[in-house]
């Protein structure tokens, strides 16, 4: 169901890796990957989720919610944006990408995937 948006991002973006939909209870929704699936991805995923998910329940210093990451580890960036209040799109990216072509492309798609859940 999300398949077409998600790899719509991963052929726009280059140099990535894979693009998920996941819950902040860390439950895959869908994903794509530009190669093969990577197994990892999905653990980064959880973790980029239950980061994201500490920072919007403690709304630091009043300045709104967060509603996007992203973390470099090594040779890979992980992009992560809110959509639906409980889920999130996550790219992960290689060394040589655009990241923020990635920023775009997941900011350009959310209201598309949030609007596939109603």
């Amino acid at each position: 169901m999300f398949k077409e948006k998600l790899a719509r991002v991963v052929g726009n973006v280059d140099g990535s890796i894979g693009c998920l939909l996941i819950g902040f209870d860390g439950i895959q929704i869908d994903a794509v990957y530009a190669d093969k699936e990577l197994p990892e991805m999905n653990a980064i995923a959880i973790e980029v989720s239950n980061l994201l998910d500490k920072f919007r329940r403690r709304q630091l210093h009043d300045i709104g919610e967060v509603n996007e990451v992203s973390i470099t580890t090594g040779e890979v960036t992980a992009l992560a944006r809110v959509v639906a209040e409980e889920y999130l799109i996550v790219l992960a990216v290689n060394a040589q990408a655009d990241v923020n072509r990635g920023q775009t492309m997941l900011r350009l798609i959310s209201p598309f995937v949030e609007q596939e859940m109603v």
